[in-house]
C-alpha cells in the first residue's frame, strides 16, 4: 500500500514539473512570435490564442479562448456553427481601463453549403448571441 500511495505522489509531482520545465520554453516562443495559436477545428475563429500587447501603451498578454456551438440546422443542407470567443487580459504596466483592455465576449456564426466548400460568415455580433442562446 505505500508502494503505491508512493508512486501515485511521484506521479502528481511529475505534471507539474514538466510544466515547469516547458514553461521557459513556451516564453521564447511567446516572444519570438508575438503570439501561440492553437487551432480546434477548420471553424474560423475555434482556436486558443495568447499574444503579448506590444503595441498599446500597456505591457501583457492577452488570451483569447473560444466554444463551438452548433445550433439548430435548417432544412436546406447548410451547416451552421457558431464560436463564442472569450477574451481576457493579464496586464502587468499601465492601465488597462486607458488602453482598452478590458475583457469582452465575441459571437459569430459561419455556414458552409455541403460538399466541403469554405465557411462563409453568417452573422457577427448581437445576432450570432442571440442564434447560441447567449
Amino acid at each position: 500500500m505505500r508502494k503505491a500511495l508512493r508512486r501515485l505522489g511521484c506521479a502528481l509531482l511529475f505534471i507539474p514539473w514538466l510544466a515547469l520545465m516547458f514553461a521557459p520554453c513556451f516564453v521564447i516562443a511567446l516572444i519570438s512570435q508575438g503570439e501561440i495559436v492553437i487551432t480546434w477545428s477548420d471553424v474560423p475563429e475555434d482556436t486558443f490564442r495568447i499574444w503579448l500587447l506590444r503595441d498599446v501603451p500597456i505591457g501583457g498578454v492577452g488570451i483569447a479562448t473560444s466554444q463551438r456551438y452548433t445550433p439548430p440546422q435548417p432544412d436546406d443542407g447548410r451547416q451552421v456553427v457558431c464560436t463564442l470567443i472569450d477574451v481576457r487580459f493579464v496586464v502587468w504596466q499601465g492601465n488597462a481601463q486607458r488602453a482598452g483592455a478590458l475583457p469582452s465576449r465575441q459571437c459569430a456564426c459561419y455556414e458552409r453549403v455541403p460538399p466541403n466548400q469554405a465557411w462563409r460568415t453568417l452573422s457577427v455580433g448581437d445576432e450570432a448571441c442571440r442564434l447560441i442562446g447567449e
